[in-house]
Order: C-alpha cells, then structure tokens, then sequence
C-alpha cells in the first residue's frame, strides 16, 4: 500500500529519498550554488533561471553596483541584502534620480506637453497652499486659473519654494520663502479684489479698452459647482489650444520651406519636386530680329 510519502515507480538504486525535488534546488550538475538565499534572489533578479549558466559568485557584488539604477524598490534592495535589509552603503542607490534644476515658467511660450504637465504641478501645490496655510477665498478663489494674473503670482510662488526648498538651497531660504508668501498674500488679496471672482461664482476679469480698439464685452458672472471639473476642462482646452497653435506654426515652416526648396530648383535649372520642368529665365530658341535662326 502506497502512502503520501511514496513515489509510484521509483528507481531502488537511486539514492536520493524519494519526493519531489525542492523548488530552489539546482541543477546538480552546475558547481558555484550560491548559499546564501538573498545571492539567490538576487541572481533571479539578474534574469537567471535554473538550467542557466551560473555566474561568478565572488562578482555578485560588481553586479549588484550594475544593476542599482533598475532595481524597481528599497524593498526589492533590502530583500537582495544579508539580513533583508539595505546596508548603509546601498544608501546611495536608493535615492532618486538628480533632479533637474529649478527654472522660471513662461506660460506664453510653454508647448502643449509641457503645459499640461505644469497645470497639474501648480494645481497640487495650490491646493497644498490652500490647506497648509488656510488661504481664504480673498486669497485664493477656486477658480485662480481663468485669471492670469492669478497663475502668474502663483506660479512664481511655487517656483520660489522650489528653489528655496531644494537639497543645496540655502539654510535661510525657507525664511525668505515665508517672507515672499507674506507678500504674495498681500498682492493676491488685491488681484481678487479687482477681478471680482468669489468662491460662489467667477467672472473673467475686467479688461480697460484703450482709444481705438473695440470695447471689451462685459464680463458675465458664472456660479461655480464643481472646481476640480471646470480645472480639467481648462487644462484640455488651453492643451488643445497650443497644440493648434504648434500645428498652424509648423504647417508654416513645411511652406515656407517647399517654396525655398522650389526656387532653389528653379535657379539651377533642375526638375522642381512634383516633377515639373524648371521655367527658363533665358529667351526661347529661333529666329532673332535680324531674320537669324540663333538656336
């Protein structure tokens, strides 16, 4: 009679004890089994498999300094350590990648990408202004950006506290960052005040005509239901809106270089691109004034 334990058609000279074989056994016939089970990990991390060649053991840790910019967690790094901990010298490969260097934002000159992408940044850090420094609606209404003079002084805000938050800022830069939030309050209590916006309804904000142009339409008031809606659908109309403009400006340079492409063909006397003959600037042959055939 069979029990659990016994293996139906076992060979009886065979002297490995019967059962199946351990998942993490190697193969017997490869030599330099790493021991330790994080060096297994790690060679599987490595895209090793069993019946691979194994690699030089002792240059685990060559390949380990190889392969720190692709590990995809501290938690996988850990778990790869002796211990299941990162040591302090793996402090260095967990951080992240440099950061690129703080720089002002021209909203005028911004492409559709990059907008987009800087719309959702401001969007977090004003809502992290928001809360964190319990900004009244005279402050910052929740319609700031449909009011350009809003987007500006707080895109110039977040940029200040970038730079002066970074890893070599220096100590003092959060105290100065404080002193520019004062004064920004000020100026955003003033723009709030003159644009009219609330934070039960908005308006665009007032625009004075000069002499000779045609007057501005009066603003219409418009109740404000749902912020975080109306935000996405200003950021998809202001992307869309650059990305026709880039259209029309690129559509222009594919023009204007066909026409230079067309006169340069023409002035050397080559076929142009849509395989018409070049226009001669010289006479036709035939007979001149005097009756003489010249051709």
């Amino acid at each position: 009679m069979s029990g659990p334990d016994q293996v139906h058609g076992a060979d009886p000279d065979d002297p490995r004890p019967p059962g199946p074989a351990p998942q993490d056994e190697l193969p017997a016939a490869q030599s330099g089994v790493p021991a330790d089970a994080s060096e297994l990990s790690l060679l599987r991390m490595l895209g090793w498999r069993h019946g691979d060649p194994l690699p030089d053991v002792d240059g685990l840790d060559d390949a380990t300094d190889e392969t720190s910019d692709v590990l995809p967690s501290p938690t996988i790094r850990a778990a790869a350590s002796p211990g299941g901990a990162a040591t302090p010298s793996d402090a260095d490969l967990l951080l992240p990648a440099e950061p690129e260097p703080v720089m002002p934002i021209n909203w005028n000159t911004l492409d559709a990408d990059r907008a987009e992408h800087e719309w959702w940044q401001l969007d977090a850090f004003v809502y992290w202004l928001r809360d964190d420094f319990g900004l009244t609606p005279q402050e910052l209404p929740p319609i700031w950006h449909r009011h350009p003079e809003l987007v500006w002084e707080l895109s110039a805000l977040r940029t200040s506290w970038l730079a002066g938050h970074a890893e070599d800022a220096h100590p003092g830069s959060p105290l100065m960052w404080l002193r520019d939030l004062g004064d920004t309050r000020r100026r955003l209590r003033d723009w709030v005040q003159r644009c009219g916006t609330t934070l039960a309804e908005d308006r665009p904000t007032r625009r004075t005509t000069w002499p000779g142009e045609d007057p501005a339409p009066s603003p219409v008031p418009v109740a404000v239901t749902d912020r975080a809606a109306d935000f996405a659908a200003f950021v998809t109309d202001d992307v869309a809106r650059r990305r026709q403009i880039e259209a029309e400006a690129q559509a222009e340079i594919e023009r204007i270089r066909t026409e230079q492409i067309s006169r340069l063909h023409r002035s050397w006397h080559l076929p142009t691109p849509d395989g018409d003959s070049p226009a001669s600037d010289e006479p036709p042959a035939g007979p001149d004034a005097d009756g003489e055939d010249r051709s």
